[in-house]
Formats: structure tokens, sequence, C-alpha cells
């Protein structure tokens, strides 16, 4: 998720909708013979390079219970952002947790498009930092940044571990390159209307079908189709 500025409605509602998310799909799972502790969920926020090293990416641990989850959700604040967004960042760090235990999926929401390669290197090189002479000497002492890394090269190992990427945007200026990045690693796109009345359950019926589709492998559309006629008001 986009964590930035722009982004503290999202925020929120992330953090009210994660008790129902995880009751909601466990309700499902339980309904169809399989543990409800057959998935979990690990919460990744991004900004940009206008922010430090520990405020760019914050990622929560990996979870099957809603508490820790929400617990982290509290500790995230929307600051920082430029005009695109750090998506790389969050990519690149989806395809290290593939590297170590293993990654079924990615639901990647916000409300601007990734940056662009010409972006990541004018954004690292502008961004000035403590002491530091540049953005650059600061980013190249850091431990996950050191080396600029691009979403279009993220996504294409993705692609070849056949990791989906469903892309939600939240403002229409993310729209194309969302459905680009949905499109590339054979994910699904649409508009996440999270400043809407109907915000919260949206979101909460984006994270859990995605979950069910999943987790239920030859069930899963049948875990989905059940999660719609308990729970959703319109489908997304």
């Amino acid at each position: 998720m986009d964590a930035t500025g722009s982004m503290s409605h999202l925020l929120q509602k992330a953090k009210n909708a994660v008790c129902t998310m995880f009751e909601r799909i466990a309700t499902i799972l339980k309904g169809h013979g399989l543990s409800s502790n057959s998935f979990e969920i690990q919460f990744v926020v991004y900004r940009n390079y206008n922010a430090p090293e520990d405020i760019l990416l914050q990622v929560s641990p990996w979870e099957s219970k809603p508490d820790k989850l929400r617990s982290f959700m509290e500790t995230v604040k929307p600051c920082y952002g430029i005009d695109s967004e750090a998506v790389e960042v969050g990519l690149a760090h989806v395809n290290r947790e593939r590297a170590k235990d293993g990654v079924s999926q990615v639901i990647l929401i916000g409300d601007a498009p990734a940056n662009a390669k010409n972006d990541v290197i004018a954004w690292r090189q502008s961004s000035y930092r403590g002491t530091e002479s540049s953005g650059a000497e600061y980013w190249r002492k850091t431990k996950l940044f050191s080396s600029p890394t691009y979403y279009e090269e993220e996504l294409t190992i993705l692609k070849q571990y056949n990791i989906p990427v469903h892309a939600f945007y939240v403002e229409r200026q993310a729209k194309e390159n969302f459905e680009a990045i949905a499109r590339i690693s054979g994910g699904r796109c649409a508009e996440l209307k999270i400043n809407s009345d109907e915000g919260s359950d949206q979101l909460t019926n984006v994270v859990s079908e995605e979950v069910l589709r999943n987790a239920g492998g030859s069930k899963g559309s049948a875990l989905v189709d059940a999660y719609r006629a308990k729970f959703s008001k319109a489908h997304v």
C-alpha cells in the first residue's frame, strides 16, 4: 500500500478492515472444511525517496491472526511522497520474500503511478538527507536501497515465478500504470473507491476475495462465490 501523505483515508480504512477481513475469510474457509490458518498476510507500505530509509518501506510480520497486523497499521502514518511513488521498493521486497519462503500473490493499492526509471534516478539524486552531500550518496550507504531498482524489472521476476500483482488504483492518475502492472504479472486491476461511504467494504472484499481465491486452490472460485453470496453487496 501507498502510505504517502495523500493516503490517510486508505490507511485508516485498512486499520478498520483488518479484523473483518480475517473473520470473513475464516468463516468461508471453515464452511468448506478448510483450516482458517491456511493463509498468512503481510502488510507492506511504501513511499518515495524524499522519505528516509526507515520510512521509505515499512513491513509487518507475516500473520494468520488480525491483532498484530492492526497493531502494525497503527504505527503507520501517512507522510512524504512526490508525484509518482516508489512501487519498485515494494515489489523488490516481495521478491526478497519470494526467495526466502515463497509468496503466492500481491495486492497493490495506491493513488499514484510507479516511478519510471528516470524518476528513480532523479529522486535518488535530488533527495537530500542529513549531512550527506547528495541523495545518491545517502542511498548508496543504505542496507536495502544501495542499488536502484525499477518496477519493470521486479515485475519480470514476479512473472517468472507466476506471482500475480492485483493492482487497485484510488485515483485515476494511477489507472494506466496499474493496469499495465496487473497485465504484465497476470493479475487483475480495478478502481478502489476508498473515499466513498462503501470504501471500507470494498477494501475488505478486495483482499478477502483474493486470499480465498488462492487459499482455496481448486475450490478457489467456489469460495469467492460463497463469500460474495454471504458478504458482498456489490462485486468488485
